[in-house]
């Protein structure tokens, strides 16, 4: 077996989370490895502390032996789905031959099988067999160590082809026979932009059958995907929902803005996913380009959008595979139609949506409460106690309502710096 230089599992669930820049939230981060530009890797978290059964803290021991289930099950479904190990379901299938039916596992068929119906319900937004144009533009696992090199374009001879094999309509799935074929040898699939999701939901699943019966309240991550399973408790035994941070998709080392941007407030029982353009993204000639690849058009998303958060209730069956492809497709939608799409989800399924443009915008579609740094750090005061200088609190970005938008976005000045910056750093 090849060495892993493509999704890596590393035993992280005891590792601190980051802190908030306000301490009393959690951040919630984009699809990111340590790195923009290094290996991509699958990380699970978990805190002792953020763990309780019955309102009771677990052991060591318990915490140790809940948390190993749980990372193995995670680690067993990326040896499936990898597309970089040799030896996984998704390895073999898009090596093998046209018409070759490839045995894989019952949870590689049921990723498929959400996967073609998160397909349907975007109407192309969200896809797994885009794989094919996600090595042409230099962002699958090959590419690492390189994803922010600034380059030109693929020709349009290149993008042709690789859209052509990039379809799903090109899979048969085989759920007695457990198999999957592809009628065009070049054809691939790629669960990157649900895998994260679905291991959340099965590591939910082992929690939950570990306690059956129990009052659990904890939280947990798989990359940028986060499991709040009923409340925080409190120091005074007191229980309320999450307070959890948006991740400024700008912020970076080089340009010191805040490093959260927004905060959802007393949030409960749901899966929490945040995509990005600010990873494996690289800037040519002032446009940048993400990781994200748009089925329409062949190309990285270019729609005005920065940062797409979707919160889903875990009562929606498969929560967080929901949740991970929700949070791709929008990006590949013009703005109005995206914020159209998450009003249906929604109404349909009791799903918020945060959409940063950009302008420097953002737009809420949705039930949950949604708070600037300004109105957090005021929140924060006067129901957690904090004591913060509401005046020194700078916000990042400005709220807008839905029905002003436009599919034009202007990038600002500060958007247009970021991205000057970027492309001079990775020369």
């Amino acid at each position: 077996m090849k060495q892993r230089s493509g999704l890596k599992t590393k035993n992280f669930w005891k590792r601190k989370l980051v802190a908030a820049l306000l301490a009393a939230a959690l951040l919630f981060a984009g699809c990111a490895p340590a790195s923009p530009g290094g290996v991509f890797y699958v990380e699970f978290t978990m805190r002792r502390q953020d763990v309780r059964i019955d309102g009771r803290q677990l052991s060591a021991y318990d915490f140790d032996a809940l948390a190993g289930k749980m990372h193995a099950r995670v680690t067993a479904l990326e040896e499936a789905f990898s597309t970089d190990i040799e030896g996984s379901d998704l390895f073999a299938l898009n090596h093998a031959a046209a018409g070759e039916a490839v045995q894989v596992g019952a949870d590689t068929l049921e990723a498929f099988s959400l996967s073609s119906a998160y397909a349907a319900l975007t109407k192309g937004g969200f896809s797994p067999a885009l794989f094919p144009l996600t090595e042409l533009w230099g962002f699958s696992p090959a590419h690492a160590g390189h994803y922010n090199d600034p380059r030109p374009s693929p020709s349009e001879q290149e993008i042709e082809a690789a859209l052509a094999v990039s379809d799903l309509s090109l899979f048969t799935a085989d759920a007695a026979a457990g198999t999957l074929t592809k009628a065009e040898s070049g054809a691939m699939l790629d669960f990157g932009g649900i895998a994260k999701g679905y291991m959340c939901d099965a590591a939910l699943e082992v929690l939950q059958e570990a306690y059956a019966g129990r009052q659990i309240d904890a939280i947990f991550s798989v990359m940028s995907n986060h499991v709040l399973l009923g409340q925080k408790q409190t120091a005074d035994g007191t229980r309320r929902g999450y307070t959890v941070a948006i991740e400024n998709p700008r912020y970076s080392q080089d340009m010191p803005e805040a490093a959260n941007a927004l905060y959802l407030t007393d949030i409960s029982d749901c899966a929490v996913t945040t995509s990005g353009d600010n990873i494996r993204f690289y800037v040519y000639e002032g446009r940048l380009y993400p990781h994200i690849i748009d089925a329409h058009t062949g190309e990285p998303a270019d729609n005005g959008i920065i940062g797409i958060t979707i919160v889903m209730p875990l009562a929606v069956p498969h929560a967080g595979a929901l949740s991970d492809a929700l949070s791709t497709a929008g990006f590949c939608m013009p703005l109005t139609q995206s914020l159209a799409f998450y009003e249906q989800m929604s109404e349909q399924f009791g799903a918020t949506a945060v959409v940063i443009t950009a302008d420097y915008n953002y737009y809420a579609v949705g039930s949950a409460n949604v708070l600037g740094r300004k109105e957090y750090a005021r929140y924060s005061n006067e129901v957690l106690g904090t004591d913060v200088d509401i005046a020194a609190v700078e916000e990042v970005f400005s709220p807008a309502a839905a029905a002003e938008a436009a599919d034009e976005v202007t990038p600002c000045e500060e958007e247009l710096a970021y991205r000057d910056r970027m492309e001079a750093k990775y020369q």
